[in-house]
C-alpha cells in the first residue's frame, strides 16, 4: 500500500513539475475541416504572430503540446490553409477543445475561462443587433426606436466589460481583452482601461503590449511631429507627406470598401475647394488591398483632385499602424505648415472650422 501511495505523490510531483516548467497540452476535436496542419500561434508583441506549436489534424482531431515561456499566452488555433481560426489562452496544463456546428467548447485553465467570458458578453451583445437589425429590414419598422435599442445593448455591454475587469484586475485574460482591442480605442479610453489594471497584468505581455500602445499615442498628440511615409499613387509613383508641396494637410484614412468613407469624399471636395487657395491639401491614405477596387473608387467619388496614395495592404498597413487608425473610417489627421499635428479625427462642421482657423491664423 505504502509504495501505491509513494507512486501516487511521485505522480501529483510530476505533475507540479509540468505546470511550475509551463507545459501545456492542447487536445481538441474539429468537425467540418478537412484534415492538415494546425497551428498555434501566439501574438507577443500584440500585431505580429509568432507559431508556438504545429500537429497533424486527422479525423477531426489534434494533439499540440509545448512549453510556455509565461504562465499564460494569448492567440489562436488555426488551420495551416486558413479556413479554421479559434481565439483562446493557452495555460499549463492539459487543455480539450471541442468545435461543432453549435459552437465551440475549451475546458482548462483558469484565465481561458475568464476570456470566455468575456466573449460572451460580445456575442450577446452581437446577436441582439443581429436580431434588431433583422427587425429594421421589416416593412414599418420604427428604425430610431431600434437603433436606441441596439444602443442600449451596446452600453450594457460596455457596462458589464468594465465590471468584469475591475472584478479581475490582476488576470492575465483581462489585460489579454484590453490588448485585442487597443487598436480601436481612443488614447483616453485605452488608458482608462490601462488605469483598472493590477501592478501583476501590467507586467504580463499584453499588458506591456497596451503600454506600448499608449506610448505610440503619445507619440501622435497635437503638437507633436506627424510621421512621415511614402505610399505608392495609383500611377505607380511614389507619395510622400512630408515632400506635398503645401503649408497645411489633411491626411484622410479610407476605404472604398466602407461606405462612411464614400459618404464623406463629397464633403472634402467641397472643404478642398474652398481652402486650396490657401495652400491646403488633402493626402488620402487608402486601405484597400485591391487596386481595382480602389482605383475605381477615386474615379467614382472624383477624388483624383488631391494626392491619393496606397500600399494595398489593407488594414495591415505600416501607415495605418503608425498613425493608430482603429477600424472606424474615414478618419483625419490636421498638420501645419511644419507637419506638426494640429488635430485628429475630426469630420463635417468640426473639420471645416479647424482648418479655417489654421489657414487664418497662418495668414496673419
Amino acid at each position: 500500500m505504502m509504495k501505491y501511495i509513494i507512486l501516487f505523490l511521485l505522480a501529483i510531483a510530476s505533475d507540479l513539475v509540468c505546470q511550475a516548467q509551463g507545459k501545456y497540452q492542447l487536445s481538441g476535436k474539429i468537425s467540418g475541416i478537412a484534415d492538415g496542419s494546425m497551428l498555434l500561434l501566439v501574438r507577443n508583441d500584440g500585431e505580429t504572430s509568432d507559431t508556438l506549436a504545429t500537429a497533424i489534424l486527422k479525423n477531426g482531431t489534434f494533439v499540440l503540446m509545448g512549453e510556455l515561456e509565461a504562465p499564460a499566452a494569448g492567440g489562436y488555433l488555426a488551420s495551416a490553409d486558413g479556413t479554421f481560426r479559434l481565439s483562446l489562452i493557452v495555460e499549463p496544463g492539459n487543455l480539450m477543445l471541442n468545435v461543432s456546428e453549435r459552437g465551440a467548447l475549451i475546458q482548462g485553465g483558469e484565465q481561458q475561462k475568464l476570456f470566455a467570458r468575456y466573449n460572451q458578453i460580445g456575442q450577446a451583445f452581437a446577436a441582439a443587433q443581429s436580431q434588431l437589425q433583422a427587425q429594421a429590414q421589416q416593412p414599418g419598422a420604427d428604425i430610431d426606436a431600434l437603433q436606441a435599442q441596439i444602443d442600449q445593448a451596446y452600453q450594457q455591454s460596455l457596462a458589464q466589460t468594465e465590471e468584469l475587469m475591475k472584478a479581475n484586475v490582476d488576470a492575465y485574460a483581462t489585460a489579454y481583452v484590453i490588448a485585442q482591442s487597443a487598436r480601436n480605442e481612443t488614447e483616453e479610453s485605452l488608458r482608462a482601461k490601462y488605469g483598472l489594471l493590477g501592478e501583476a497584468a501590467k507586467a504580463s505581455v499584453p499588458g506591456k503590449q497596451i503600454a506600448s500602445y499608449l506610448g505610440r499615442f503619445a507619440k501622435l498628440a497635437v503638437g507633436q511631429p506627424a510621421p512621415d511615409f511614402t505610399v505608392t499613387r495609383p500611377n505607380g509613383d511614389g507619395l510622400t507627406l512630408y515632400g506635398v508641396p503645401a503649408k497645411y494637410k489633411l491626411v484622410v484614412f479610407w476605404a472604398s470598401w466602407d461606405n462612411a468613407s464614400r459618404q464623406v469624399n463629397p464633403q472634402l471636395i467641397q472643404l478642398y475647394l474652398q481652402f486650396r487657395p490657401r495652400s491646403f491639401e488633402i493626402v488620402s491614405v487608402s486601405l484597400d488591398d485591391n487596386r481595382f477596387a480602389w482605383d475605381r473608387a477615386i474615379e467614382q467619388d472624383g477624388i483624383s483632385i488631391w494626392s491619393n496614395g496606397s500600399d494595398l495592404l489593407g488594414m495591415d498597413s505600416p501607415v495605418a499602424k503608425a498613425y493608430m487608425v482603429g477600424s472606424t473610417l474615414p478618419y483625419t489627421v490636421l498638420i501645419d505648415g511644419e507637419n506638426k499635428i494640429v488635430a485628429k479625427g475630426l469630420l463635417g462642421d468640426d473639420l471645416r472650422k479647424a482648418v479655417s482657423d489654421l489657414t487664418k491664423k497662418k495668414r496673419k
